[in-house]
């Protein structure tokens, strides 16, 4: 067992506990104590008799208190909590570190932001809120931004730019791979919010078209499992934006389209070398939910962006380029951003996804490969089971697909359900295969001439 190892060692802190206390002339009142494990880290923790100290708790919770324990116990990492009691809590295992320098990884699953790496592994968002960057030259700043819209690149999504020096993001690389070409001028930015704006516009009219019992969908993620065409996400990364913001207009449109752009699928990400209370105005301040603060020269900036005056002085220890702290769903934790290349980047191939996920496009494959282009749930259900996918996942899968058109409606109950020629060409079947499911469908269909599917 893991802890067993550490009984000794656990022993001989516990009465060098007791010795410093008895130093400092305080009663060495110990209630018990525990050792555990948790996230890898074996920890003692020396629980404190409270009502035996008759409320002078004063002595115990000093910093002369802490660095005396440190002291004693060779460095050992010493922390206090008062949460509920009064407790110590000494590090037995080696401290956690984190890498130097991280690559981008490969092969991250469509829809996921990877932002780097934690004490305790790869931290991969999902759902990524609003963010707020802070960080001076060379902190890593810019190559985060760089990672966000990397990933934004590689899940589909429509990517907006500003940047008012064109360092981070040079017009001639990056206005070919963006949905419009890079915003510098405030002019030019005021232009791309009305783009952004115009459609949501778009998409406030087109939600109602689809319902979910009877109801609009309430964000982009539901509608796109109802609807026959799903939507990209959309990207906006304004490089240097408090520059931005002696315009009235362009703080205004901010702070709107960061209150309710998320329900349509917008994600707005704010970055900056230096951030003042008055650059973040209470209605950006609310709707940035996810805040990363790189080496900062003034605890200002930090303070700021982390909403932590004891974080926001932390960000000026920070030293290794791309080693930041977030702050992501209430929790802080100091983190190693992944940095990504410029051959990853690749910015003069466009990217082509799918709009399927890696099992969607594996049922796909399989049911055409070894059905007949027949959608039968049992046998796609059997043929994925090593690969943790459930006959429910399936089932909702073909439930997916029908709604959105991609599966025949079958002439009679006994019959299953087909890939349709659009399904089959998503998962870039070539022009052979993609006739082939056509005749399927046809004669599945008693239809003389195959459809023809679209860009073949």
């Amino acid at each position: 067992m893991t802890l067993t190892r550490y009984l000794a060692e656990a022993r001989h802190c516990a009465l060098l506990i007791v010795s410093v206390l008895t130093q400092r002339g305080l009663r060495p009142a110990i209630e018990s104590l525990a050792l555990t494990e948790d996230n890898r880290l074996v920890w003692l923790v020396a629980f404190l008799d409270v009502p035996a100290l008759n409320g002078r708790m004063e002595g115990y919770c000093s910093s002369e208190m802490i660095h005396h324990l440190q002291t004693a116990l060779n460095g050992k990492s010493v922390f206090l909590s008062n949460s509920t009691g009064l407790r110590y809590m000494i590090l037995l295992s080696k401290p956690p570190t984190l890498p130097a320098d991280l690559l981008f990884p490969e092969g991250v699953e469509q829809g996921i932001f990877p932002l780097g790496q934690g004490f305790y592994g790869p931290i991969l968002v999902k759902k990524l809120r609003n963010v707020l960057v802070s960080g001076e030259p060379g902190s890593g700043k810019s190559n985060f931004e760089l990672v966000i819209a990397h990933t934004a690149r590689q899940n589909g999504s429509k990517l907006y730019l500003a940047d008012p020096d064109g360092h981070t993001f040079n017009p001639d690389a990056w206005d070919r791979a963006a949905a419009a070409p890079v915003a510098s001028s405030p002019n030019d930015l005021k232009e791309l919010l009305e783009l952004i704006e115009a459609e949501i516009a778009f998409r406030k009219a087109l939600f109602p078209t689809v319902s979910d019992g009877g109801l609009p969908p309430a964000d982009l993620e539901a509608y796109n499992q109802l609807a026959l065409q799903p939507l990209p996400a959309m990207v906006l990364i304004v490089d240097e934006a408090n520059s931005y913001f002696d315009h009235k207009d362009i703080l205004t449109r901010l702070e709107d389209l960061a209150r309710r752009g998320r329900k349509w699928g917008l994600i707005i990400v704010l970055a900056a070398h230096n951030w003042r209370a008055k650059d973040v105005s209470r209605g950006l301040s609310g709707s940035f939910a996810t805040r990363i603060c790189f080496r900062v020269a003034d605890d200002t900036s930090g303070e700021v962006v982390l909403s932590s005056r004891i974080w926001g002085k932390k960000a000026m220890q920070l030293r290794q380029p791309g080693r930041g702290i977030l702050l992501h769903e209430g929790r802080y934790q100091l983190f190693q951003a992944y940095r990504v290349t410029a051959e990853q980047l690749n910015l003069s191939q466009p990217v082509v996804l799918s709009p399927l996920s890696d099992v969607e496009q594996a049922l796909v494959a399989y049911a055409l490969e070894q059905l007949e282009g027949r959608f039968i749930i049992n046998r796609l259900a059997q043929a994925l089971e090593g690969q943790g996918v459930t006959h429910h996942q399936v089932q909702k899968i073909g439930e997916q697909f029908e709604r959105r058109g991609w599966l025949t409606k079958p002439a009679h109950a006994t019959d299953p359900r087909r890939i349709t020629p659009e399904l089959a060409n998503l998962v870039g079947l070539t022009r052979t295969g993609v006739q082939a499911v056509q005749a399927r469908t046809a004669t599945a269909l008693s239809i003389q001439e195959p459809v023809q599917a679209a860009g073949v």
